[in-house]
């Protein structure tokens, strides 16, 4: 198998930048039970330093480029797409604004 074969669709970077957003905010959100616990306090703290260093720049990027790619290739339904790709940052922003 050559890495030159692999060929990744939309599609499927869409999907896995929202997975990747839902799964990390999900262990960050789990992680906050051990918040308190002073044996356990580092599950709190890798939960949070993951998210914060990690996810959230990665879904950010991942939403930006893919929400540009698809402004630039894709010609059938590039609004769905589009709006599928922002998803992510859409609803991080949500999540802050209406977490405050």
């Amino acid at each position: 198998m050559n890495l030159t074969d692999i060929k990744i669709s939309q599609k499927q970077l869409i999907i896995v930048n929202i997975l990747q957003f839902i799964v990390s905010f999900a262990f960050m959100r789990f992680s906050d039970i051990f918040r308190l616990d002073k044996d356990l306090h580092w599950i709190y703290t890798f939960g949070h330093c993951w998210y914060l260093m990690s996810a959230l720049p990665c879904f950010f990027w991942g939403s930006f480029i893919s929400g540009v790619y698809t402004l630039w290739k894709v010609d059938t339904n590039k609004i769905l797409y589009l709006l599928l790709s922002l998803l992510p940052l859409i609803l991080f922003l949500t999540a802050i604004f209406f977490n405050s």
